[in-house]
């Protein structure tokens, strides 16, 4: 089941009106939450609901252990345990067939005659990030952040959250358990605060947009048919479908994230943003600090900080940044391209950590320009290699690079268009979307409703037929 689908509408209104007007108690508020979670995650399929389960009961085991214990070697073992756990369901899903293969090719060079079975595993959707909150709600009970619960009913719903559990954001278990008794009760005892129903509205419209309109319009019309085939069309096409996919990469990902951030809203809970501008960055360390936010800040607490961070000096901390980004890169899949990825990402935080260079931007303005220019470069250059299916792939797009005679085909002033505008996204200052917004609240509410009927009737006018997968849904 997809946001921008009339599906969740239906889904949604009825999750709405059940949390907000029929069920007036918190455990049942609780229930009611959880239960329409594991429905929403059934839809892709029933199954996973079992593994979705498990996962999150193991973890309240491990957390509780590690939670009533106070002798330090006994909580570690049992942290040590969880990961494994942890790391094992994640690895059996994600990578098992990429370890069968890679051990069975290796097993063959020393002539050796033993082959792992190649397993058809089916993944489950969203088991990366469900299997990171899982992580992130072990680690925190583990770092004193938060108590170990003591209602299952909170953990099973911090986990299966339904805006969340797809594709994120990555929401920390010490931001989201603290939340759920002030949500369950809002409306009911006096005092709760309201929903916030302007900031959610926006953000909903704002994600459908971009996901709706730039995200599969470029795909369709431009990206996807270039760069599955960049041999056949020339230098300029190519050029600008590598453009096109940053942009897509950004209006999908934001997009999903807005929406989901909203609809949370809806519900009571408050989502980090997961998303600030990011090809504004004048480095790449910046760019971390503002693309995809709450995995950023999930390997940095758990996984950065864990290798030593910058605690014991400037090589341990430049070995913990690159290894943090190629496990990073790794997480996204059982490929070369993901491991090519993060290494690239990992080797830019390390040379700038090591010469300081991504600490600050430029005073003089086509200096700052060079910077973000460089970095939106070397960006656009590693979503390539993560899009692509092999690094030959990758090889074909820079050969279809050096075709400089060949006439652009796909190039059209609709997708010139798209690309301005999703690129001129990037430049609204912060300044400018706070007044925005607070002109938006000032709005009289009947002005408002007939604001947001018009723009779900231009959304449904200018909108595909179709409604393609988040590109996240696949990790």
């Amino acid at each position: 089941m997809l946001f921008p689908t009339f599906e969740f509408a239906g889904f949604f209104l009825l999750v709405f009106i059940g949390f907000w007007y029929v069920f007036r108690r918190p455990r049942d508020r609780k229930i009611f939450l959880v239960a329409a979670s594991y429905a929403f995650y059934a839809f892709w399929d029933w199954r996973f609901c079992f593994l979705l389960l498990a996962s999150t009961a193991a973890n309240f085991g491990f957390a509780f252990l590690i939670g009533r214990d106070r002798e330090h070697a006994r909580r570690k073992a049992f942290l040590v345990l969880a990961v494994i756990a942890n790391l094992l369901f994640l690895g059996f899903f994600k990578y098992w067939n990429f370890f069968a293969l890679s051990a069975t090719g290796l097993f063959g060079a020393a002539g050796i005659p033993w082959a792992l079975p190649v397993l058809r595993i089916v993944m489950p959707v969203g088991i990366s990030f469900y299997t990171f909150k899982n992580l992130s709600y072990v680690f925190d009970v583990y770092l004193c952040k938060i108590s170990a619960v003591t209602d299952f009913l909170d953990l099973l719903l911090y986990v299966s959250f339904f805006p969340q559990v797809a594709s994120g954001p990555i929401v920390h278990a010490a931001d989201f358990l603290p939340q759920v008794s002030g949500a369950v009760v809002a409306g009911i005892e006096p005092g709760s605060k309201p929903i916030a129903l302007d900031r959610a509205t926006l953000l909903i419209l704002s994600g459908l947009y971009k996901k709706m309109v730039f995200a599969n319009f470029l795909s369709t019309l431009f990206v996807d048919p270039v760069l599955s085939d960049p041999r056949s069309f020339g230098t300029l096409e190519n050029l600008v479908a590598a453009i096109g996919y940053s942009v897509v990469m950004y209006t999908d990902f934001s997009g999903y994230s807005e929406m989901a951030i909203g609809v949370a809203l809806l519900l009571g809970f408050k989502t980090p943003a997961n998303f600030n501008r990011p090809y504004i960055s004048f480095s790449v360390t910046e760019f971390w600090k503002r693309w995809h936010i709450t995995f950023s800040a999930w390997l940095k607490e758990y996984l950065y900080f864990a290798m030593g961070g910058s605690r014991f000096g400037k090589v341990r901390t430049l070995v913990a940044l690159f290894f943090t980004m190629v496990l990073g890169g790794l997480w996204h899949g059982a490929a070369l391209t993901f491991v090519v990825w993060g290494v690239m990402q990992g080797a830019a935080l390390a040379l700038e950590r090591g010469f300081d260079y991504g600490t600050r931007r430029s005073e003089v303005r086509w200096k700052a320009a060079l910077q973000i220019a460089g970095t939106f470069a070397f960006t656009t250059l590693g979503w390539l290699v993560f899009r692509a299916p092999s690094m030959a792939s990758v090889g074909d797009w820079f050969i279809g690079l050096a075709n400089f005679t060949a006439l652009p085909t796909k190039l059209t002033p609709i997708v010139g268009a798209l690309l301005v505008f999703g690129l001129g996204m990037q430049a609204i200052p912060g300044k400018a979307r706070a007044r925005g917004y607070r002109l938006w609240v000032a709005t009289p509410i009947p002005l408002k409703g007939v604001l947001v009927a018009a723009a779900f009737a231009v959304l449904s006018i200018v909108s595909m037929s179709g409604v393609a997968p988040f590109i996240y849904f696949q990790f």
